[in-house]
């Protein structure tokens, strides 16, 4: 065989390695990715019923029922507790993602954005 052949068919082999190593990796962030998500649903979910029963609390108090104090503080520090876990999940998946997370809005930029493709603020 030809030398020149050989060496475009090795030279070929590689790329091709390359590339499913490369489509692995990214694979693999995929799915990390959708199981921080499915983590992220719960989690706000959670939120969501923390901050229902900060409401119902107001509701009571208004109505005359003052809530205990250990009540208030202790949904106080679940939904802190449940906000943090919440942003570190979202870092965790832009991270994951290659990019970054607007802070006015929320929506997710690429790495090298320098404004916000939904609100147009500077990130």
């Amino acid at each position: 065989m030809d030398e020149k052949v050989k060496e475009l068919l090795e030279r070929i082999r590689g790329t091709a390695g390359d590339t499913a190593r490369a489509a692995g990796k990214k694979a693999g962030q995929m799915v990390d990715v959708a199981k921080l998500n499915v983590q992220l649903f719960d989690l706000n979910g959670e939120y969501s019923d923390i901050l229902r029963q900060l409401g119902q609390v107001m509701v009571d108090t208004h109505r005359g029922c003052p809530p205990s104090g250990e009540r208030v503080t202790d949904l106080l520090g679940r939904a802190d507790e449940t906000g943090e876990r919440i942003a570190e999940l979202k870092a965790r998946i832009a991270d994951l993602r290659q990019a970054q997370t607007c802070p006015a809005c929320g929506a997710p930029c690429g790495r090298e954005d320098k404004f916000c493709r939904a609100c147009g603020r500077e990130l």
